[in-house]
């Protein structure tokens, strides 16, 4: 089982999306992971806990 989620932060565009996901998730090893400008997309093989960084941070599961 794929455990996808979607990493954003209201109103701003990432310019460095992985060290920001680094920052999310600091269990982040080189799993897949895609960025589109706004958001990040990754793909782990287990359920992950993200690091509560407050209210403009958003971290949603996807697809599991």
């Amino acid at each position: 089982m794929k455990y996808v989620y979607k990493v954003s932060m209201n109103g701003v565009s990432l310019s460095d999306p992985y060290a920001f996901l680094k920052v999310v998730f600091p269990q982040w090893n080189g799993e897949e992971a895609y960025a589109d400008g706004s958001s990040v997309y990754v793909t782990f093989s287990t359920p992950q806990t993200p690091a509560d960084l407050g209210p403009l941070v958003r971290v949603e599961l996807i697809s599991q």
